[in-house]
């Protein structure tokens, strides 16, 4: 199975040069990642145009409060796009929310994951995606990895796919990868060391080298 590789970034500099390779499949954005990119709500929609000139798929989250308003608001985002998939964080609200989204066929990720029995809720509610936060998961004391890995075995069958955020190291990547995550979202700065290899590095020079003796 291949891992699909997302962009966790509202840093359209950043962005840019990343997806130009190709390799990414869409972007993950929430309310931190926009203030970051500084990005006001009321510029999302143009983001996510400028987002989907360049890459398949986009995912924003909602900022409401109450079933009602989240399900509002989701409706209004997935309207911007149907390449758009809308984030709700894992609340009983945002459950509840989820259901009915999923009813109305938008796709829906359930965001903020930390426990497995939040993934069998996320599943039930008929959620597209979810995705567990790992490096908090880890910095709280948790074990990180065991309980992606566990939500990977929980989900298997349900039409649920996880989709892991809050990725501190590349060797995290690759990590998921052989646990079976079905994608991985990525800070740009995380995403550029994908890329690095002092070893391929050091044989491209000796093969350039070589180059040069054969003109």
């Amino acid at each position: 199975m291949t891992m699909d590789l997302y962009l966790d970034s509202a840093d359209r500099t950043a962005l840019e040069p990343l997806l130009a390779t190709g390799l990414f499949r869409g972007v993950t954005t929430n309310p931190l990642i926009l203030q970051r990119g500084d990005v006001r709500l009321d510029a999302v929609p143009d983001l996510v145009g400028w987002l989907l000139e360049r890459t398949s798929e986009v995912f924003v989250q909602t900022t409401a409060h109450g079933v009602d308003a989240i399900v509002t608001e989701g409706h209004a985002l997935r309207a911007l796009s149907d390449r758009l998939v809308v984030k709700v964080p894992a609340t009983q609200d945002g459950l509840a929310a989820t259901r009915r989204l999923a009813d109305d066929d938008v796709p829906v990720l359930v965001t903020a994951v930390y426990d497995a029995r939040q993934a069998v809720l996320a599943a039930a509610a008929g959620a597209r995606w979810i995705a567990p936060y790992l490096g908090r998961m880890t910095e709280s004391g948790r074990d990180g990895h065991a309980q992606v890995a566990q939500m990977v075995r929980v989900l298997e069958g349900t039409g649920t796919q996880v989709l892991v955020a809050s990725i501190r190291t590349v060797d995290d990547v690759v990590t998921l990868a052989a646990a079976g995550a079905h994608a991985v979202t990525l800070g740009a700065a995380v995403a550029q060391d994908l890329f690095v290899e002092p070893l391929t590095d050091a044989a491209l020079a000796q093969f350039d080298e070589a180059v040069a003796t054969l003109r």
